[in-house]
Order: C-alpha cells, then sequence, then structure tokens
C-alpha cells in the first residue's frame, strides 16, 4: 500500500517538475502552433486535424489549414502534420495513448467516468478492449510522436472531447476563440476541442485526472458550466475510497 502511495505521489512531482521545467525554458517564439486530432481508424478516413495559431494575443484556426480542412485516413497523419510540427508547442489527441489492464482494459480514470453520473449523460470513455485495433494504433501513433521529440503528459497529452463539449459547452469557444466554435462536423469539431486543449495546456489552464495507468487532460474549472461543476464534484466525493484510492488529480487547484 505504501509504496503504491509513493507512486501516486511521484507523479505529482514528475508533472510539477516539468511543468516548472517548461515555464522557465527559453522562449520558443517560432512555436506557436497547437494540434488537435480526434484519431480515427488507421485505414479509415475518419481523422479530424485542427491547427490553431497564437498570433498578436489571440487564437484562432490556421488559415490555410482551416480552408482545406477535412477528414484524413489516420495512416497519413503524419505526413500531413509534419511540416507543422517544429512550430508546434503541444499535441492533444483524443485516444488512448496509454494501455490499461485488467477487465475491459481500462484505466483508472476511464472507470471513474463510467459511474452513473457519466453514464447518465452519455460520456463514459468506451472500454479499450471493445477496440483492439484502434488502441494499438493510437499506441503506435504515440510511439512515433516521441520520436519525433513530444514529451507524453507534457506536450502529448490525451483528451476526450465527448466529455469536454458537455461539461463546457460554448464556454470554449467564447472563452479562448472570442466565437462560437466555427467547426459543426463531428470529427472537425472534436479535433477543434482537441487543439483549444492543446492551447490552454500551454498556458496552464488544464488539469489531469487519473494515475499512472494514464492521464486524461481536462479544462480547469472556470470553463465548466456550473451545473457540472457541481456533478463533477459530487461524483469525486461519492467516488468508492478502495476502488479509486490511487486516482489523483488536481482539477480542485
Amino acid at each position: 500500500m505504501k509504496k503504491m502511495k509513493n507512486k501516486s505521489c511521484t507523479f505529482f512531482h514528475y508533472y510539477n517538475n516539468l511543468r516548472e521545467k517548461s515555464r522557465t525554458q527559453e522562449k520558443v517564439r517560432d512555436k506557436n502552433l497547437f494540434i488537435g486530432i480526434d484519431l480515427g481508424g488507421k485505414e479509415k478516413k475518419s481523422t479530424g486535424i485542427c491547427i490553431l495559431e497564437e498570433a498578436k494575443g489571440t487564437i484562432a484556426p490556421l488559415e490555410n489549414w482551416y480552408q482545406t480542412c477535412q477528414d484524413v485516413f489516420g495512416k497519413e497523419i503524419l505526413r500531413k502534420i509534419a511540416s507543422y510540427l517544429k512550430r508546434t508547442k503541444v499535441i492533444a489527441i483524443d485516444a488512448p495513448l496509454t494501455g490499461g489492464r485488467g477487465k475491459g482494459k481500462m484505466r483508472l480514470y476511464e472507470k471513474f467516468l463510467s459511474q452513473k453520473i457519466f453514464r447518465k449523460a452519455r460520456v463514459t470513455p468506451i472500454p479499450p478492449a471493445l477496440m483492439p485495433n484502434f488502441c494499438n494504433f493510437a499506441l503506435e501513433l504515440t510511439k512515433k510522436l516521441e520520436k519525433r521529440g513530444l514529451v507524453l503528459d507534457l506536450n502529448l497529452i490525451e483528451v476526450f472531447p465527448t466529455l469536454i463539449n458537455k461539461v463546457c459547452g460554448e464556454n470554449l469557444g467564447s472563452k479562448v476563440l472570442k466565437r462560437k466554435l466555427p467547426c459543426k462536423r463531428g470529427n472537425q469539431k472534436s479535433a477543434l476541442i482537441c487543439a483549444i486543449l492543446a492551447y490552454l495546456h500551454s498556458v496552464f489552464k488544464t488539469r489531469y485526472l487519473g494515475y499512472r495507468d494514464g492521464f486524461l487532460f481536462l479544462p480547469e474549472f472556470s470553463f465548466w458550466k456550473s451545473s457540472w461543476q457541481k456533478k463533477f464534484s459530487q461524483a469525486w466525493r461519492e467516488k468508492p475510497y478502495l476502488k479509486y484510492r490511487y486516482l489523483i488529480s488536481n482539477i480542485f487547484d
């Protein structure tokens, strides 16, 4: 028990050290892009990609990308974004970037989000065991991005736009883009939400939920609807202690 607790605490130190290192790094002014990926099948044209650009204090879709925005085959992702990687600060992906164990191959945060309050709102994650090929592809993509210099949980993060859209609604568009979300189609809208989370992560406005088997990143509470702040807080207070004693989060910070 003590050993497991120490490993949970280790993540706090590891994560905070990475964030502090990021804060004190030399400013990389040429890195002003944020990529969101709604991952689809490797052999299917069902992956949405959105690239946001920060310029003159504003954040908006990259113009030359937005004009030709369309779904792509999963296997084409790296080729599509390769020319933008040097300018990219953070990539946020809607897909399991780590592997789980046990029943359903679910990670601890996924089990927490499978409780009744989330099931009722239809924002529960699909058990990874039901989509093995997709999960293997996501892990493959993660490794390839890490080889290109990205670091998991630092500038490569896992997000869940279905949940984010439910708990935040139009707050993301109004507070970050200063307008309603411009994309209406499913995959592209999800990719845009991912890209917004990538930007928020770069300015330290995301919070984590998870354990050593994987972390999910969400917007800080100020972006949430008040009703969902209450629902999530209730779910956190009432979660079974023994089942979720290793689940950690800084969402209330």
